[in-house]
């Protein structure tokens, strides 16, 4: 589900902060940027009621609990109602995104990508050798693509295994040349990339998303929807009309198939 952050604001921001936990709207309320603000708020309401349509729960009801790694996750009383359900939410300058799923172990980013950064220099910090000579041997809006997509599926790779920045950045690395994008596993973040299948999307012409996941399921179906907290049901466009990307089949093994 996508949303835009903007909406975060008069009587709909009013209404969204009554779903939210005290620790919650204390943390809003630090926020001193008012972007970072409806950002937060909206993904803060955009779990909340993204859930509620997956289990008779009110979405002011569900209560979080992080693992010691700081992923969030429903309490346990409340996960036996929906055995199974998972949750990864993320948020970048004028886009919110939340994938729910069932029995797998998901991620998702999203990255604003109209940045002035020298991206070229931050890939030695972030990425692994091979991945930062492919970026480096583009130019301008090519180079920006590339980065964003070893970026955006690292990202999206951590926060599905849920560990944080206890997994090494140089353990594993893409390879985005073909059709899907594959990883690859150094001894120092030991895993399956087999078990593994990843999506990436563009978002309009400013950001960049990515999905990781690691499912039993032979076929995933993904879809993608624009949605405001509290209304009902969810859209292929958002407010300016900007159309949600399509639908996708993951294939264990086998990348994408026809949707």
């Amino acid at each position: 589900m996508l949303a835009d952050p903007a909406a975060a604001q008069g009587a709909r921001a009013t209404e969204w902060l009554r779903l939210i936990e005290p620790a919650e709207r204390a943390r809003y309320d630090r926020y001193r940027v008012e972007g970072a603000r409806q950002e937060y708020l909206t993904g803060r309401a955009l779990v909340r009621t993204g859930l509620s349509r997956h289990a008779d729960v009110d979405p002011a009801d569900w209560r979080f609990e992080a693992n010691r790694y700081g992923r969030p996750s429903v309490v346990a009383e409340q996960a036996r109602l929906v055995p199974g359900l998972v949750f990864n939410l993320s948020h970048t300058r004028g886009l919110v995104a939340l994938a729910v799923g069932r029995d797998c172990d998901v991620g998702v980013d999203v990255e604003w990508i109209d940045r002035q950064s020298r991206l070229s220099d931050l890939c030695t910090r972030y990425f692994a050798a091979d991945e930062t000579a492919y970026v480096r041997a583009a130019e301008g809006d090519e180079l920006t693509e590339r980065f964003f997509a070893f970026w955006t599926l690292g990202e999206a790779y951590i926060k599905a295994r849920g560990m944080g920045l206890a997994l090494p950045l140089d353990g594993f690395a893409y390879d985005i040349t073909g059709d899907r994008p594959t990883i690859r596993f150094e001894p120092t973040c030991p895993d399956d990339p087999a078990r593994w299948r990843f999506l990436r999307r563009a978002i309009g012409d400013r950001h960049r998303l990515a999905l990781a996941v690691s499912s039993p399921e032979a076929l995933l179906r993904v879809r993608f929807a624009w949605s405001t907290p509290g209304d009902v049901g969810a859209g292929a466009d958002d407010a300016s009309g900007l159309a949600a990307p399509e639908d996708a089949l993951l294939v264990r093994g086998g990348g994408l198939a026809a949707s």
